[in-house]
């Protein structure tokens, strides 16, 4: 019996084996996986770093190697996923990095773009007829009580056709303005999208904003695309 307890007592406890991140290769160096945020047993790609607000490592199609910098060389290839990451992998962290960028600036100019346009759309198509009639401006909707689109053919057409214009010639002075600091050839520091606007001061809540922003952003992207698609299969205006 002592000679049992003994060997019980002396026994190691088994451990289960735990599974170390893989290793990846990016560029000359090999570093750990971060561990993806949108998808539980996934690892993020080496370039989203998670330094970006909102970054869960989201990139299954490597859709930031398309980015072409104006001074970036074109290793463009076949539309293949496997050929954009295996470019990616080969890029350094320096080519790697200004991809990323370009496409975060992209990211966030157009949910905010498409912020506006999701508060507009169904704003102009409950307020316009009645607008109109108070003011004795013609009716800017387009048939069916519906704001005009691309789908629907008037987008370009009367008062819209006007207001898209401004707002591409807004879009064009921005852009000629920042170009140089999305392309990474000023100083280093600048962030994506960062037009130096903050009327409120929400300086002190920088981070918080910037997460708000882009999920913001992206709810609004995804907003904008479902009433597009939605009046042009059914026909009825959004509301």
């Amino acid at each position: 019996f002592i000679s049992r307890m003994v060997q019980l007592s002396l026994r190691i406890p088994t451990v289960a084996p735990v599974r170390a991140p893989p290793v990846v290769m990016f560029g000359n160096s090999e570093t750990e996986a971060r561990k993806a945020g949108w998808f539980p047993a996934g690892y993020a790609p080496r370039y989203l770093t998670g330094e970006l607000a909102g970054d869960v490592g989201f990139d299954p199609l490597c859709l930031v190697e398309l980015a072409r910098t104006r001074t970036s060389i074109d290793r463009s290839g076949k539309w293949g996923g496997v050929d954009r990451k295996a470019r990616m992998v080969m890029a350094t962290p320096y080519e790697a990095r200004r991809k990323v960028m370009w496409m975060r600036e992209a990211e966030i100019k157009h949910g905010r773009l498409a912020m506006v346009a999701a508060a507009g759309w169904p704003v102009s198509e409950l307020l316009d007829g009645p607008l109109s009639k108070l003011f004795g401006l013609p009716n800017a909707l387009a048939d069916g009580g519906r704001a005009p689109s691309l789908f629907n053919g008037h987008l370009f057409e009367g008062p819209s056709g006007t207001f898209v214009l401004l707002v591409a010639l807004a879009i064009a002075y921005l852009e000629a303005n920042t170009l140089d600091n999305v392309e990474g050839l000023t100083p280093t520091g600048y962030v994506p999208g960062d037009l130096g606007f903050d009327p409120l001061k929400l300086g002190e809540k920088r981070a918080d904003m910037h997460l708000a922003e882009i999920k913001h952003g992206r709810v609004a992207m995804l907003a904008v695309a479902g009433f597009s698609v939605q009046e042009f299969i059914y026909g009825p205006a959004v509301v």
